[in-house]
């Protein structure tokens, strides 16, 4: 229904009246606390004040790719950053969030426009208007929020993506690494079973040995070339997967380091509590709950009436109609208010959705929690697993080697033959292979357990400054602009 007030004063009353209703309309209520959701939500994250499986004592810091003393991996992890495909489309998301923000705040500010009939015809109208929706009830404020909440959940999710495309390349680079130092001790075996055979071929033409040890000897270089061909596919593989998270061609051409890093110092594992703040996928789902608890409020302010203000100047121009009892340009204001009477169930099945909606986000944070806490928790008792194995595994090489000492000793004089020698050469390569594997998947769990505690790979100053500002010379639409001066905060102390 739409009101016309007779005269000037009485419509700017109505217009004073209309401004002032809107003033004091509906606040918004404010989403729930990062430290509230997450004692109410993920309750898990305090019924432990420390963590079950022992931890070193201090916060987690940042830059731990830098601890592993391994410049080709830094290099390899700011090249991942710059062309990963993956990254790429994250980073298209949080452009599109970002234009979401400008689309649905645009409803709280007044929108004009013109339209008119021109040409060769008996009139003439030209008309600028300007219509305003009074946000009473806080459905547009409440819309407006929730796109800027998962504007914030997005770029939380590029740099909790940036993060997981790091550590993956360093476990792709560890791989490799790994790879190709089994392929290389398996290729020493090879040689040395193939010694063993010219010997048993030696014994056998001389009736020293049966043909079958000769026969057992060729079978064991068989199965031991299998090996190697295994192993340098397994190479090729670890080559072709990194080189996809470099955005290069997959031709398995990369070349593996010299030596597999050492560990560095068991890092500090901070408080469960304090995770929340530190993991941006935590961030971002609890911005996701906050998004979810305004589209719930702007779904319950919609089943209330809407008023707009609408003013509008409009020159009529006619060679038929008489306007000599009219002034032209006409001016005019109005108010109007819909109340929704009947939609067929929409407006409360909308509510009813977001509701839920508000539900299933609060769920996903407690899941989204308690996996945080699992990953870390398996990380740290991977460290006492996997320190407890490679030392005994270390311990076995080093008895192998006083072995093959021994063995070579006998016979340098003449007290054994050099197939003892040769044999117990095998169970040494043998050794040091179980201790490669070991060690390459204790580095992995290293860096799997510092991606779960929630540090940044890069320093914290290199983090502040290039956080949303990586280009990717390969997908030019997701370049990143730098965050705007009033961009949603990624700051924990707060969902919005």
């Amino acid at each position: 229904m739409i009101v016309l007030l007779p005269n000037r004063k009485k419509i700017y009353l109505a217009l004073l009246a209309t401004c002032l209703g809107a003033l004091i309309g509906c606040t918004l209520e404010a989403p729930p606390r990062v430290r509230d959701l997450a004692a109410q939500a993920a309750p898990a994250l305090s019924s432990h004040r420390q963590w079950a499986n022992g931890s070193t004592p201090g916060d987690p810091s940042d830059g731990w790719l830098a601890s592993f003393d391994d410049a080709q991996l830094n290099q390899l992890a700011r090249e991942a950053i710059a062309h990963n495909g993956d990254l790429a489309l994250a980073a298209i998301h949080v452009q599109q969030a970002e234009a979401l923000v400008t689309m649905q705040s645009s409803g709280l500010l007044p929108a004009a426009g013109a339209r008119g009939r021109l040409g060769e015809s008996e009139s003439q109208v030209v008309s600028i208007g300007a219509s305003w929706e009074l946000d009473l009830w806080g459905r547009i404020r409440a819309q407006s929020r929730a796109a800027k909440s998962e504007y914030a959940a997005t770029e939380a999710d590029y740099l909790w993506a940036q993060r997981v495309v790091a550590a993956t390349t360093a476990k792709g680079w560890f791989s490799l690494i790994k790879c190709a130092q089994i392929e290389v001790e398996l290729k020493q075996i090879v040689e040395l079973q193939a010694q063993l055979v010219d010997i048993e071929s030696h014994r056998v033409a001389t009736g020293a040995a049966p043909q079958t040890e000769l026969q057992e000897a060729r079978n064991a270089l068989r199965v031991n070339r299998d090996a190697v061909i295994k192993a340098t596919q397994a190479k090729v593989r670890a080559a072709q997967a990194l080189e996809l998270l470099l955005g290069r061609y997959p031709a398995g051409e990369i070349e593996a380091g010299p030596n597999m890093p050492a560990l560095p110092a068991v890092p500090p594992a901070g408080l469960p509590a304090h995770l929340v703040e530190r993991r941006p996928d935590l961030i971002a789902a609890s911005h996701r709950v906050a998004e979810a608890f305004d589209q719930r409020q702007s779904a319950h302010a919609a089943r209330l009436p809407s008023v707009s203000i609408d003013v509008a100047i409009t020159g009529i121009r006619s060679n038929v109609l008489s306007l000599m009892d009219s002034s032209s340009p006409v001016k005019g204001a109005s108010a109007s208010f819909l109340a929704p009477i009947f939609t067929g169930g929409k407006l409360k099945a909308q509510a009813d959705y977001y509701t839920e909606a508000q539900k299933a986000a609060v769920v996903a944070y407690d899941n989204s929690a308690l996996q945080a806490l699992t990953e870390v928790e398996a990380g740290l008792q991977a460290e006492t697993t996997y320190r407890g194995r490679v030392a005994e595994l270390q311990a076995r090489v080093e008895e192998c080697r006083k072995l093959l000492v021994r063995e070579e000793a006998r016979v340098a004089i003449g007290s054994t033959d050099e197939r003892d020698a040769l044999k117990s050469r095998q169970t040494l390569l043998l050794s040091e292979m179980d201790l490669i594997r070991a060690r390459g998947e204790q580095l992995n769990e290293r860096v799997d357990l510092l991606l779960a505690l929630g540090g940044d790979w890069r320093e914290a100053s290199e983090a502040t400054a290039k956080t949303g500002d990586f280009v990717y010379p390969h997908f030019p639409v997701a370049n990143m602009k730098a965050r705007p001066q009033n961009s949603p905060s990624l700051e924990a102390d707060a969902v919005q």
